[in-house]
């Protein structure tokens, strides 16, 4: 199987900035033949928080019924049900590992960091040009770290998600994303070159770059002196976005001379569940 048969970032209408049901992005996947799909639903809380973004809490059983019902009806494809989880600090990992994980009977969960809290406990989105001081990149690659560290996660969505609000490169932001890609290499768990940010709008920043918000390509330069791989996730939020951008992020990475391993990031999840690959 190759590299790029493989998507785990998979968005579905129920996040509520999404459209397409389960069933509509398997048939695009076939079509652009993938042979793994991974759904990977932003994770909801039980009081709703961040309800604008995320599906309702009591959908959850609905939504890993449809993923169910799908791998009879797409029998090319496998299929893997996860989650994207933004851990708050009210909720423990613990709550993702039982609540989620074990009750839910998923394959996986993916973790990537959308907010971040200061020391006074303010919520603060950690995307969109909202041109962050050098705290809060801090702030969120403190919590990057925080995940992988959990070994909960199979993977790290959009590990650069912040880069949107970063004005310009510099030391201080360079330790701050030193700290993710150093915690990659040490741990293990991937971080993914996130197609998603290509399909957003281009930004002009305060010293004349005009660029996507990510993949961030001083962050990934970075990334690439460590000599590890990275997953590539197209992070579709429409169904015919499921390989949306991806032979972009592959080209990206094979410039940047890093391996991708979509593959081995599936195996893995397979093999925890009792599993090999169709067509391996």
């Amino acid at each position: 199987m190759r590299e790029n048969e493989v998507n785990l970032h998979t968005h579905t209408f129920r996040c509520k900035h999404a459209e397409g049901t389960v069933k509509e992005y398997c048939r695009e996947a076939v079509k652009a033949g993938l042979k793994v799909l991974g759904f990977a639903e932003h994770s909801p809380f039980p009081d709703e928080r961040y309800g604008g973004t995320r599906m309702a809490y009591g959908e959850l059983e609905a939504y890993r019924q449809e993923i169910e019902e799908a791998r009879a009806l797409f029998p090319s494809l496998t299929l893997l049900a996860g989650l994207e989880v933004d851990l708050d600090p009210r909720y423990s990992l613990d709550f993702c590992q039982k609540e989620l994980k074990e009750r839910l009977d998923l394959d996986f969960l993916a973790a990537g960091a959308h907010f971040v809290h200061d020391a006074s406990g303010n919520c603060i989105y950690a995307g969109a040009n909202a041109h962050h001081k050098e705290e809060i990149v801090d702030l969120f690659a403190e919590k990057t770290v925080f995940l992988m560290k959990s070994g909960l996660f199979d993977f790290i969505t959009h590990p650069d998600m912040v880069a949107g609000s970063i004005d310009q490169w510099n030391s201080t932001v360079e330790k701050s994303f030193r700290k993710i890609a150093e915690c990659s290499a040490e741990t293990g768990v991937p971080l993914e070159i996130n197609a998603y940010g290509l399909r957003k709008k281009e930004i002009t920043y305060p010293d004349g770059t005009v660029r996507h918000p990510y993949p961030y390509e001083p962050f990934w330069k970075l990334f690439a002196g460590y000599g590890i791989p990275a997953a590539a996730g197209s992070d579709a939020h429409k169904p015919s976005h499921v390989y949306g951008n991806l032979p972009d992020v592959f080209s990206f990475a094979s410039r940047l001379g890093i391996a991708v391993c979509n593959v081995c990031i599936a195996e893995k999840i397979l093999k925890r569940r009792g599993k090999e690959l169709k067509n391996g």
